[in-house]
């Protein structure tokens, strides 16, 4: 097998460079015309007509838009020196729609270029990993914003270029790699200044490789001379900083800053902090169906999810550039779609690694011993268990099959007198059996009867769960931000109240109980009292003592995405800790003191006990409360509905959807309803049984 490693790899490298020239000679022809290639396109005449006439000296005061910096610009101009010289592309405002009346002249010499350059990126990531370079290739947002008259798709090549020449250096110790890579920094913050991220992940790789080396006093030296050079080779390959670079400078770096937050179109798109994970599931294939074949995006992202921990044991690096670039998305204001470009690299290799993550699992499943089972004490267990399926099959299954019937229908408040008279079984057997052929669905939903459609509506609907709306990735976010900040206070708290010393123990337990002990939806109301918009508690004492108000900055919360997340996070963790804290605190209580007694004679701090002690003995207790509590805030209902929000979870949009007194088109589609209940479970499922694998195989490493 070993002889025909190397002809399978060239063969998947090769098939992986036809396909990523095919995806973006496609996106180059058919593309519409988007938001700032009108901008670029002028910039690239600017420099054409500089070339042409010899007037190297107007390099020096030439910048269209400049919070850029040119030299992607610069590249592009060279491209039009093959098309014919047009007149100069009108000046307009950033908040202008996209030009349609731009000359494909000119737009397709740019394009190829940046095409081309997008392309070398996916050869560069197959020689890497052949996998990563299909899922680069085929990854449309990357594809589109590497295809178009914008300046995405030279810094996205020179950062990788820059992260392959210091693993080089790290791995060979030539100082040769380490001064390449100083050049591709240059040359990446004279391209765009936002993919230099990639720049802080190199130097937190270095240092940790340094310090495991002991070789901490040489890194700050070499990285010191590293970030100079980066820095004279960026003012090199930018003219326009020679006659004032400071001024310049300043001016360019500084627009952002401003942009980020006055901008009007900036505001106008009211993105929240979560978008660019929005953007990572989003397929361009959607938006432009027509220029790409199809949009494997939210594939990627997902399994890039279950590849980021084997991408941290084979290269740390990339999974630093990963979760550095998220970080300063997340915290950026600006959230247009084509910033993600500056993780689709890392990305891509971690889909690569979840690929072979779950590959690996499967032949591991298949190879793993069926346990055995004792035929007679299986006998005798089956009474007591008979109670139990009776009532999960009654208040499970049943309801579960139910709801599944009727997706495949378009039952709805429309034709809800036929569907109580049997109108729903007649649909639902004659489809299964064949009966009944399946109505299309734009044609349904509108019938006084109820009529089989079959499974039609569920591609739509998750696509727009996903895609459109958004639902699922804010549901899964709500559920990491909610379940993770339970955690965090429901253990700390049970952590001091065993503290040596605590006076009360007892009084401060009960207390920090009592929020379990209210019904959500009345604790709810109760938060609804103080922050409701106008007459609200917290607007009430805002009025009353002005900017002396130290919650002052939370007013107007409902009209922000980021602080109406963070409002409704306040009675979700107010609500869901005391469980972790019970289950902590009683775990805490069975640990016996004799082995902290002996940590603390071996040496150990107080973060070194917690770490490698009271984690690992109090997580059988704690982990099906947080699986508990993580289902709990997957399906937050009362909270979303009491407190005024933009989003909501999946139950939330099931009950919109299921409520008839909203009306037609907004309310008593009981079939839309139920396809989204049954994708809910099927995402449950999946999360709770990859929880469930992902701690088992932590717990047998342990106990290995």
């Amino acid at each position: 097998m070993k002889n025909f490693q190397l002809p399978i790899r060239v063969f998947l490298i090769v098939t992986v460079l036809i396909v990523a020239g095919a995806f973006r000679a496609r996106a180059v022809q058919y593309l519409n015309i988007d938001y700032d290639e009108d901008d670029y396109t002028r910039a690239a005449q600017e420099y054409a007509h500089l070339i042409r006439t010899s007037n190297w000296s107007g390099f020096l005061e030439t910048n269209y838009r400049p919070e850029h910096p040119p030299l992607a610009k610069i590249i592009m101009g060279v491209s039009l020196l093959t098309a014919p010289e047009k007149d100069l592309i009108a000046d307009r405002p950033t908040s202008s729609e996209p030009n349609k009346y731009l000359p494909r002249v000119l737009l397709k010499p740019e394009r190829t270029v940046n095409a081309v350059f997008g392309w070398l990126t996916v050869v560069l990531l197959a020689f890497v990993n052949p996998l990563a370079g299909l899922a680069l290739a085929t990854h449309s947002m990357t594809i589109k914003y590497n295809s178009q008259a914008m300046l995405e798709a030279l810094p996205a090549l020179t950062s990788f270029c820059m992260a392959l020449a210091y693993l080089q250096f790290k791995k060979s110790r030539k100082t040769s790699w380490l001064v390449t890579s100083a050049v591709f920094l240059g040359l990446t913050a004279a391209s765009k200044y936002l993919y230099c991220v990639i720049a802080l992940a190199i130097l937190a790789d270095w240092f940790f490789t340094s310090k495991e080396r002991d070789e901490v006093k040489s890194f700050f030296k070499q990285a010191l001379l590293w970030g100079m050079l980066g820095i004279l080779i960026f003012i090199v390959a930018n003219p326009f900083l020679w006659a004032n670079p400071v001024q310049k400078l300043s001016e360019s770096v500084f627009y952002h800053a401003g942009y980020s937050s006055g901008a009007e179109e900036v505001q106008d798109a009211g993105f929240p902090v979560w978008q660019p994970v929005q953007w990572l599931v989003t397929s361009a294939a959607g938006w432009e169906p027509d220029a790409f074949f199809f949009g494997p995006d939210f594939l990627i992202t997902l399994l890039a999810t279950f590849g980021l921990a084997r991408l941290w044991k084979k290269e740390r690096l990339y999974v630093l550039w990963l979760g550095f670039a998220l970080a300063f998305l997340l915290f950026w204001s600006t959230k247009w779609p084509q910033y993600i470009l500056i993780l689709t690299v890392p990305l891509s290799l971690a889909a690569a690694e979840g690929l072979a993550q779950i590959w690996q699992n499967t032949i591991e499943a298949f190879k793993a011993k069926k346990p055995v089972y004792n035929k007679k004490e299986s006998r005798q267990a089956i009474p007591w268990l008979v109670p139990g399926l009776i009532a999960f099959t009654v208040l499970t299954l049943l309801p579960f099959f139910f709801q599944l019937g009727v997706s495949i229908t378009d039952f709805s408040s429309t034709s809800i007198r036929d569907g109580f008279q049997g109108g729903i079984w007649r649909e639902i057997s004659g489809g299964i059996t064949g009966e009944i052929e399946p109505t299309p669905p734009e044609s349904a939903f509108n019938s006084k009867e109820v009529q089989y459609i079959g499974i039609q509506a569920y591609q739509p609907i998750f696509e727009n769960i996903v895609v459109g709306q958004g639902t699922f990735i804010f549901n899964i976010l709500w559920m990491i931000a909610s379940t993770g900040l339970q955690v965090i206070l429901g253990l700390g708290l049970a952590i001091l109240l065993n503290q040596r010393g605590i006076k009360l123990g007892k009084f401060w337990q009960t207390l920090f109980i009592l929020p379990w002990a209210i019904p959500e939806f009345i604790g709810a109301l109760m938060w609804l009292n103080i922050f409701l918009p106008k007459n609200g508690w917290l607007n009430l004492a805002a009025i009353k003592y002005g900017d002396a108000f130290p919650l002052q900055f939370l007013i107007g919360w409902d009209k922000t995405p980021s602080l109406w997340f963070f409002v409704l996070l306040i009675p979700a963790v107010w609500y869901g800790s005391p469980l972790i804290m019970l289950a902590s605190n009683a775990s805490l209580k069975m640990i016996p003191k004799e082995i902290f007694e002996a940590a603390a004679i071996d040496g150990a701090n107080k973060w070194q006990t917690l770490q490698h002690m009271t984690l690992p003995l109090i997580r059988p207790v704690l982990l099906p409360a947080i699986i508990i509590r993580g289902i709990y805030a997957f399906n937050q209902f009362y909270l979303f509905q009491a407190l005024p929000s933009k989003e909501g979870t999946l139950a939330n949009l099931s009950y919109n959807f299921f409520n008839p007194s909203r009306g037609f088109g907004g309310g008593g589609q009981f079939a839309i309803s139920a396809v989204i209940n049954i994708i809910t479970v099927l995402i449950l499922i999946v999360l709770v049984s990859a929880f469930n694998r992902r701690m088992q195989t932590r717990e047998e490493f342990i106990n290995a």
